[in-house]
């Protein structure tokens, strides 16, 4: 995932408006600039006005771009599966064997899970603000990433590399549980960086996942 996909455009600077540079007011600025404060202070507690006054810009304004704050949010979900589901889908469909697959599956994730920008905060904390079709929208998009990991472990069931005793959606939800945590407590500048905590991961998938090698004695 590119780090310019989900970095604000915009960093908050002391004084309130004093000092800040106005810049050119477009969708993408404003949910860059409230993933920053949305990460920083929470959804519940930044107001649109103080979205607009970060922007240089005022609340009126705003709406000529967005109809709410919830939108906002939205389109910070979207930012984020769109960055995320490509590479992915990439991965699914790469004519590569299922343990290959897996293991890039997993490096993937990890990266995503690691990161530390404010879309991906706001990505991982603040999903029960969005209601209704947004909600809905949000849920069929992790869904559909889910499915890719639920491919590859089918497709190495299939092929006999995985064992067939272990359900392909359970298996997936446990990966992605495993990845996801990362979000949590990984640190960077910590031990161990990403693609290492990775290699770990994928260490324990093929002891738990991976068809035994017969007995030859």
């Amino acid at each position: 995932m590119q780090k310019s996909e989900i970095t604000p455009a915009t960093r908050e600077k002391p004084g309130g408006m004093k000092g800040k540079k106005r810049m050119r007011l477009t969708q993408k600025a404003i949910v860059e600039t409230a993933a920053e404060l949305f990460a920083r202070r929470g959804f519940g507690a930044t107001s649109l006005d103080d979205i607009a006054e970060q922007l240089g810009a005022t609340k009126g304004a705003l709406y000529y771009h967005i109809k709410n704050k919830e939108e906002i949010l939205r389109h910070i979900y979207l930012m984020v599966l769109n960055a995320s589901e490509e590479p992915l889908r990439r991965i699914a469909e790469a004519a590569l064997p299922p343990a290959e697959k897996l293991g890039l599956a997993i490096a993937h994730h990890t990266a995503v899970a690691a990161n530390r920008s404010p879309a991906m905060t706001v990505f991982y904390r603040e999903q029960h603000y969005l209601t209704g079709p947004f909600a809905k929208e949000i849920i069929l998009r992790k869904k559909a990433y889910e499915q890719y990991f639920e491919q590859i472990i089918r497709e190495g069931q299939a092929a006999g590399t995985f064992t067939s005793h272990i359900d392909p959606k359970i298996a997936a939800f446990g990966l992605l549980g495993m990845c996801n945590w990362l979000s949590q407590w990984y640190r960077p500048g910590g031990q161990y960086t990403p693609s290492q905590i990775a290699g770990m991961f994928v260490s324990m998938v093929e002891r738990g996942l991976m068809t035994p090698p017969p007995n030859l004695t």
